[in-house]
């Protein structure tokens, strides 16, 4: 599997390819100042790959960019 066909993808997306393979992954969460009640779709931005898991880091988007 090359974990950056993931970019952008939907996280609930991602987490389902990656629970089906059964590779074990972290998210970690990034978030700006911007209107949190408008951003409401978490997306993969960068992936980091480790010994025991891949590490997923996500940002929230608005349903505007969809």
């Amino acid at each position: 599997m090359n974990y950056f066909d993931l970019f952008g993808i939907e996280l609930s997306k991602v987490k389902q390819i990656l629970e089906n393979n059964n590779i074990k992954y972290i998210i970690k969460e990034t978030t700006g100042h911007k209107d949190k009640a408008l951003l409401v779709c978490p997306r993969v931005i960068n992936i980091k790959k480790t010994n025991d898991y891949i590490e997923l880091v996500v940002t929230y988007f608005s349903n505007s960019l969809l």
